[in-house]
């Protein structure tokens, strides 16, 4: 087990992929708001309390070996979390899709068997292989090329890509906060905090 198991084992989990914005307010009352364009991958994640010590010892081992200095990937494809980001648009061979990066964009490139309905829907995700997860912030019809998401310009060179999507994305994390685990019961551990992860650029 590692990052990964405590993951698939949250209690709770917060994520977002909000940009970082500043606000000022003057006297009379304006706000003014500047918004980087830096839409990373965020996620805060709650560990069970009074889980078994012998469950948890060998993860415990990793992840602090892992600490906080070294990127790994985390999924939500386990089973339980299929509920989360499962892919809506109706291409029945979405597996087979490629994506290409044209003018700093994604672009539909190829793979597309569908006559009608949406190749992507608002909110799926696609990540690049080997590259970063974007969410789709606008329906993509059968028809369509550009999609639009929700960091633009997109991180990768040009190209064409193959895909994971929905539940099969992967992000790449660094962890920024790691909880101090602590023994809470006979055999059982609790902790003082959450794990953190954010995208590693």
């Amino acid at each position: 087990m590692s990052f990964q198991s405590i993951v698939n084992n949250a209690a709770g989990m917060q994520i977002t992929n909000r940009r970082f914005v500043a606000q000022t307010q003057t006297r009379s009352g304006i706000v003014r708001s500047v918004a980087q364009n830096n839409s990373i991958w965020r996620f805060t994640v709650s560990p069970p309390e009074g889980v078994p010590w012998i469950d948890y010892r060998q993860a415990i081992a990793l992840y602090e070996k892992s600490n906080r200095y070294t990127n790994t990937t985390i999924n939500l494809s386990q089973s339980g979390f299929d509920y989360m980001y499962p892919y809506l648009g109706q291409e029945t061979n979405i597996a087979n899709v490629k994506v290409s990066v044209i003018n700093n964009t994604l672009n539909v490139q190829s793979g597309v068997t569908i006559s009608s309905g949406n190749v992507f829907a608002r909110g799926d995700l696609i990540q690049l292989v080997g590259g970063r997860v974007y969410q789709v912030t606008d329906d993509v019809a059968y028809n369509a090329t550009v999609i639009p998401t929700h960091r633009a310009p997109v991180d990768e060179s040009v190209g064409t890509y193959d895909t994971n999507v929905g539940v099969n994305a992967q992000w790449t994390v660094v962890c920024t906060n790691m909880p101090r685990w602590r023994f809470v019961d006979h055999k059982r551990i609790g902790w003082d905090g959450d794990f953190e992860f954010q995208e590693a650029m």
